[in-house]
């Protein structure tokens, strides 16, 4: 009688454990590499030319970062022609959106921030 009331709390126990531990770590998109070929900040709009791959439209998020050459992590100095590295979500209901931006150098590496802050892998 002992052993099984033990054994009852020590299941009780890892039935509420074991699901914690299971948590699945929903993904976050995809990286992408590419031009931008127009831009619209009042909308939030984003017209881009992926890598051998197709013209994308998509919007970015209002809490999106923009990694250049500035201090200020703004996607509003996102300009026509600049080639970027993107985080693209694609959610099941809704448009695609971005939620961060890396400006590329000529040689498609990745522009360091002034700020001080590290850019996160993609």
């Amino acid at each position: 009688m002992k052993h099984s009331i033990l054994f009852l709390i020590a299941a009780l126990l890892l039935s509420f454990w074991l699901p914690s531990t299971a948590e699945a770590r929903h993904p976050r998109g995809s990286t992408m590499t590419g031009v931008v070929q127009s831009v619209d900040h009042a909308s939030r709009w984003i017209v881009f030319a992926q890598d051998g791959g197709p013209v994308r439209h998509f919007v970015y998020s209002e809490w999106a970062k923009f990694w250049h050459d500035e201090p200020e992590a703004l996607p509003a100095h996102l300009k026509t022609g600049m080639r970027v590295q993107v985080n693209l979500h694609n959610p099941l209901i809704g448009p695609d959106f971005v939620t961060q931006i890396v400006l590329l150098n000529k040689q498609g590496g990745i522009t360091r921030p002034k700020s001080g802050r590290s850019v996160s892998a993609l």
